[in-house]
């Protein structure tokens, strides 16, 4: 009897996994895949570049907003429901997206499937933890990690083939059969019973963050061009939107019961991890930015020779996310943390010096290597934070972790961009436009090679057996 209910629970765990699994790829591919897609969209809606950003804007801040509500919307309905409505969102937003009849039609769509997303992402780490114990979050992580980090890499591969081989209502159509799988898969694999509950929501804190996200992230999307008009608005776009965080911050530390208690980063495992999360997500979105700027903008490749290029790296970091996420399970984030910011250092260090002069080949060996030490950060860093956590506390932890994400990848793509063309502006003065794009990508490797290099005091604080840092992170928040 003891057998059989290991293997219906070992069945259920799995079940779990790939419905967490096949909801957060559909979001997170989808968003890459369509970031390839703005230059169609401008030739298709005739239309300029800032506009044809809405496709991104619209999605990421109805996204985010709606990720700092899923911990209080799940704690009232239960994560298992909030979860199948957020799919079932994403779901409605892709078929609605096949029919788009025009360019703001679009956006909306978008707007629908992003409001379902930022149900979805938060709550598939906390409902993993659930059903795995902590010896084996680290493996589940890993797994739930090739949608958090792969999709954005394969994304531009897998764009650019239906671009080139499809209509651009394929990039929303693909979603379907999937959302379909993981709506009947959290239905039947995740037993949650809902209770009814009286819960308090922090308006304030929510209409301070709400605030924050949107003139923050409309502001940052206009610096490359709003300085050159409007920039009254850009200014006041960023000011209003780094005013309306602060309010939250102070909301949140003074409020009984608030949105996101903030107050978990006074746990130091915590914090480290997410610093060393968000580097590591800075690193992700820079070579997102900068590898197909080097290799289309500079060295003239296609979109589809690009995509193969960057491809290995993409399946590279889905590995190392797994192998990453099981010596954590084991021995913890003492080796393998500081492995992995030491090799995506070296890496990023090496193609400041070389990149734009290495055959195709080299780079892909580099690529591959890099995606080994990205793989090697993400899964261990933020597992441990996670673990550092009581349980009730993962859903908007994640929420939190999800919304810094999002901003700085927002951030980084935003300054790597513009140093780059102010750069390039500079040194083609003396010398060829391809030499000036090229020294320009290497300068950029480099400053990222420095900052992730930055990482190794965060990781080495952080190396201590997981059973201590529960055991003292309890006693500090409790």
């Amino acid at each position: 009897m003891d057998e059989e209910t290991n293997v219906e629970t070992r069945k259920t765990k799995h079940g779990v996994l790939i419905a967490m699994l096949l909801g957060s790829f559909s979001v997170i591919l989808n968003n890459s895949i369509l970031n390839i897609s703005i230059p169609s969209f401008m030739h298709m809606f005739d239309i300029n570049a800032t506009e044809a950003q809405n496709v991104i804007v619209g999605f990421m801040i109805p996204m985010m907003v709606t990720m700092t509500l899923s911990g209080y919307i799940a704690d009232l309905f239960t994560r298992k429901l909030v979860y199948i409505l957020g799919m079932l969102l994403f779901l409605c937003g892709s078929l609605l997206g096949t029919i788009a009849w025009d360019f703001p039609s679009l956006v909306m769509f978008r707007v629908v499937q992003g409001i379902g997303g930022g149900l979805v992402m938060p709550l598939s780490i906390s409902i993993l933890f659930s059903y795995f114990p902590k010896e084996e979050r680290g493996f589940a992580t890993g797994i739930w990690g090739v949608a958090a980090m792969m999709a954005p890499a394969i994304g531009p591969t897998i764009g650019g083939l239906i671009l080139e081989y499809s209509s651009w209502k394929m990039l929303f159509a693909m979603n379907i059969p999937t959302s379909i799988i993981c709506i009947f898969a959290t239905s039947y694999f995740i037993k949650e019973k809902w209770q009814k509950k009286k819960l308090k929501f922090d308006m304030m804190g929510f209409l301070c963050i709400t605030l924050g996200i949107v003139c923050l992230t409309l502001g940052i999307n206009r610096i490359p061009y709003g300085f050159t008009e409007n920039n009254w608005l850009t200014i006041c776009l960023i000011l209003v939107g780094c005013i309306g965080f602060v309010l939250f911050i102070y909301t949140e530390l003074h409020t009984k019961f608030p949105l996101i208690d903030l107050r978990i980063f006074r746990n130091s495992i915590f914090t480290n991890s997410t610093i060393i999360v968000a580097v590591c997500t800075a690193s992700l979105f820079s070579g997102v930015l900068l590898l197909p700027l080097l290799l289309q903008e500079v060295l003239h490749f296609s979109a589809l020779a690009t995509g193969f290029i960057l491809f290995p790296q993409g399946i590279v970091m889905g590995i190392a996310m797994t192998i990453g996420g099981k010596i954590l399970d084991r021995s913890g984030v003492r080796f393998i943390l500081p492995l992995g910011i030491l090799l995506l250092s070296s890496v990023t260090f090496i193609l400041g010096l070389t990149a734009g002069n290495i055959s195709e080949m080299l780079l892909i060996t580099l690529l591959i290597i890099r995606g080994f030490g990205i793989g090697f950060i993400n899964t261990p860093a933020t597992t441990a934070g996670l673990n550092a956590l009581p349980e009730f506390q993962v859903s908007r932890a994640m929420s939190m972790n999800n919304v810094i994400r999002q901003l700085i990848g927002a951030i980084t793509i935003v300054l790597f961009s513009m140093f780059f063309e102010t750069r390039r502006i500079i040194y083609m003065e003396h010398m060829s436009e391809q030499e000036a794009g090229i020294l320009s990508i290497q300068q950029s490797f480099l400053i990222m090679s420095i900052i992730i290099l930055l990482l190794i005091p965060f990781s080495l604080k952080m190396s201590y057996k997981n059973k201590k840092i529960n055991n003292m992170s309890l006693r500090k928040l409790g």
